[in-house]
């Protein structure tokens, strides 16, 4: 499943993530967080998101973010033993000066490097030293983010300069999609997909759907999540379509779908249609209503593909 951190951080922090997103909105991000809770991968999951909100909350940087592609997010984790075998990681002097250079450059696309660092409870002196001299002299406006179970087991020079946030769970990500019922998952993708068709067909019946089919069939936050989230990787499908194998695609049943909008659509239509997609996600941060939000995801769209 693609962009997955976008679903796991919207359900598993919901108070954080709203939380977070004002202080980027106002400017309010302060510069190291150490994030300290259970649940490794959901925290990292949080720290790509944030770091998305930071380069830009669209879907080809969803991707990239995924694939640890872009040029001003660098997630990294302590290294393997030599052997190359086990699972004890631990962090390496070494390791911490290969990123230097990363360090050193400014942001190519953004308006800040964000560096992530998991796991943090294996960064001892040597390394860590090394580590918090370039935290202190950063050569210009950066995030920086680490992660650990035990803020017991992190180095006390590391939990003097940053910002410590308790990130807890708010619901399990199993427990929160196991909530949702397969028969509403079946009759809600095959509403998704009638929608989406009209909204890329640039019909006036979109509008009509929301009212109709949607608003009712979207009662409860976590169905709401789920929801965009198809929407989403609905809308890379639509971007990467021929350039990926069909079974790599998140919903290839509609293979036939994707080769008539790409007769129609030019790429950089298409991209900018999936960019106005993705811009819901600052929406919901102002409380809009949901119907609010999916007719203007309609409006947005048709305006994307007819420039």
């Amino acid at each position: 499943m693609q962009s997955d951190f976008v679903t796991i951080a919207q359900m598993v922090y919901p108070t954080q993530v709203s939380h977070f997103v004002n202080l980027i909105n106002e400017n309010q991000l302060s510069h190291f967080y150490l994030f300290i809770g259970p649940s490794q991968p959901e925290k990292l999951a949080f720290s790509q998101y944030l770091a998305w909100q930071i380069v830009g909350a669209n879907e080809r940087n969803a991707v990239r973010i995924t694939e640890n592609d872009h040029p001003d997010v660098k997630m990294t984790q302590p290294s393997l033993p030599k052997s190359g075998t086990g699972s004890n990681r631990t962090w390496k002097v070494d390791q911490i000066r290969t990123l230097k250079p990363e360090f050193v450059t400014v942001a190519q696309e953004s308006t800040r490097k964000v560096f992530v660092f998991d796991a943090v409870e294996t960064l001892h002196a040597e390394s860590g030293n090394s580590l918090l001299k370039f935290i202190e002299e950063p050569t210009g406006p950066q995030l920086i983010v680490m992660l650990a179970e035990n803020l017991n087991e992190v180095m006390t020079t590391i939990q003097s300069r940053a910002q410590v946030v308790h990130l807890l769970p708010e619901t399990m990500i199993d427990q929160a999609i196991d909530l949702i019922d397969a028969d509403w998952r079946k009759a809600t993708q095959l509403i998704l997909f009638k929608w989406f068709e009209l909204i890329m067909q640039r019909r006036i019946e979109a509008f009509v759907y929301v009212q109709t089919q949607l608003v009712n069939q979207l009662k409860d936050i976590k169905q709401q999540q789920l929801f965009f989230n198809w929407l989403h990787q609905l809308s890379r499908d639509t971007v990467v379509f021929g350039q990926i194998p069909d079974d790599m695609l998140r919903f290839p049943t509609l293979v036939g779908l994707y080769k008539t909008l790409t007769q129609h659509y030019t790429t950089q239509q298409l991209v900018k249609a999936s960019d106005a997609v993705f811009m819901d996600d600052k929406i919901r941060q102002n409380n809009v209503a949901l119907q609010t939000r999916l007719e203007k995801i309609v409006l947005d769209v048709t305006i994307a593909l007819g420039e």
